[in-house]
């Protein structure tokens, strides 16, 4: 028989596995750590049950710290690698870390280039050890604060695409593909406003030739919307 104790302490770790995963399934792709459930329970009791979660197969552990909800290919049936850039968001929130990603990376994810990097790198202030994915390796590298100025902006991986992509630039299509791409950005209604002032915000912070190749991408952005 159980004891009322016992029973009150079974009753509060049915209720946190429950809105803990309620929580989690509000965002399925999202990867988690205990902090992200501290208005649930204390730490130990979500750690608990973060645990049993994961041996259960309910979650998947990534990383120290780091959960998502297992999922599979609808193709192949084989379990999904967890999304780098949600491993990222994560890792940033469970080091109270500020990081930048490298240009490849900002590049793909804005869809200016179709190269996908085996080795993703992250620059970051604080020291982390790498993190593997699938065929994919998150690398942390230490870095002083002057270079992760962008971190946590909305302009961050524009600002680092275009480092990466500068010698590319220098060919009249390829430039001319890249501010278009960009204008399509910059107008869309949900982000490009937030972009858009945040890189007037740090224009000064910016290299010579970026500033004057986003002048002009931001004053035809706002022609486009004053036509409109």
């Amino acid at each position: 028989m159980y004891h009322i104790s016992d029973m009150t302490t079974l009753a509060h770790e049915t209720d946190l596995r429950s809105r803990l995963l309620a929580r989690i399934a509000s965002s399925p792709n999202e990867v988690w750590t205990p902090g992200d459930f501290a208005d649930l329970g204390s730490r130990a009791a979500v750690d608990k049950t973060l645990q049993r979660l994961a041996t259960a197969g309910e979650l998947r552990r990534i990383d120290r710290g780091l959960y998502d909800q297992p999922r599979k290919n609808d193709l192949t049936s084989r379990p999904t690698v967890p999304d780098y850039r949600a491993v990222i968001r994560a890792v940033t929130r469970r080091d109270q870390a500020r990081a930048v990603v490298d240009g490849m990376t900002a590049a793909n994810d804005l869809g200016l280039t179709t190269a996908v990097p085996a080795r993703i790198e992250v620059l970051v202030d604080a020291r982390l050890k790498p993190i593997k994915l699938g065929s994919q390796e998150i690398h942390f590298k230490f870095a002083a604060p002057s270079r992760l100025y962008w971190a946590g902006r909305p302009a961050m991986r524009v600002v680092q695409a275009l480092h990466w992509m500068q010698d590319m630039l220098a060919q009249d299509d390829e430039r001319a593909r890249v501010q278009a791409a960009l204008r399509r950005l910059f107008g869309d209604p949900q982000h490009g406003q937030a972009i858009r002032d945040d890189l007037r915000a740090g224009l000064s912070a910016l290299p010579i030739w970026m500033q004057e190749f986003l002048r002009g991408l931001l004053s035809a952005t706002d022609a486009d919307e004053g036509q409109s």
